[in-house]
């Protein structure tokens, strides 16, 4: 468990965009940092998946000051929960924000078997304007015409009578498949779309032939999430300054 926990925590830390996508990455202090232009303290994080040097962790802070965009300290930083108490971020008033379990898929045959609520299709949007009528029109910069074009993002759409009414992302990242932006529109909530979509996501990614398929997932959504073959192997913590 300790090997996959360490793998995704690799993955986590990748920042790269998309070659034309809106927002800025960059290693600063030998810490991963990216920021999107949207309104969220999350948009500015920079990645310190390993402890950092307390020299290195004090220039990602500036870089992130610089780039957030809700102003100079509306940003996070990420890192897993069995560092988030160190002195390196307690001394910089960094305290835990969000905690973000992370879910590994151990049972394929589960996700594959999983309910499809009748008259639902799933399939890739045929525009961003699509993924975002569920996603959110505010996400519009994670899911820009680079990200289309990405080779290594794969987006989702399910429609009920060919209307949008949920979606997904696969992200191929150092030989994993990271799924995130599970959405449902507020009004199909409750219909078993939220499992259909997160199991298409999950059968989509095991095509992919990856080392591992993860998520985050809020510890609400664990029951779903374990009756497609989620296990919980690591946490990741969002520290905000205090």
């Amino acid at each position: 468990m300790t090997d996959v926990a360490d793998l995704l925590a690799r993955a986590a830390a990748v920042v790269e965009l998309p070659s034309g996508a809106p927002g800025s990455a960059a290693v600063v202090g030998g810490i991963p940092c990216v920021s999107y232009p949207i309104d969220q303290p999350w948009a500015t994080q920079a990645k310190a998946m390993v402890p950092p040097h307390p020299a290195g962790l004090d220039q990602a802070i500036d870089w992130l000051s610089g780039h957030a965009h809700r102003g100079p300290d509306q940003w996070v930083v990420t890192t897993r929960e069995r560092y988030a108490r160190l002195g390196v971020f307690g001394d910089r008033s960094l305290a835990p924000w969000l905690e973000l379990p992370v879910l590994v898929l151990g049972s394929a045959a589960q996700a594959r078997t999983a309910a499809h609520p009748a008259g639902l299709a799933v399939g890739t949007p045929a525009s961003a304007e699509e993924f975002l009528a569920v996603y959110g029109a505010e996400l519009a910069p994670l899911v820009s015409p680079a990200v289309l074009a990405a080779p290594d993002h794969h987006l989702l759409v399910g429609r009920l009578d060919g209307v949008p009414v949920a979606c997904a992302q696969v992200r191929e990242v150092v030989g994993t498949a990271y799924i995130s932006a599970v959405t449902v529109v507020a009004e199909c909530r409750g219909r078993g779309i939220g499992r259909a979509i997160s199991a298409a996501a999950a059968r989509y990614a095991l095509g992919l032939e990856p080392r591992a398929v993860w998520l985050c997932a809020v510890a609400s959504l664990h029951g779903l999430y374990g009756a497609l073959g989620f296990r919980a192997v690591d946490v990741h913590v969002q520290l905000r300054p205090n």
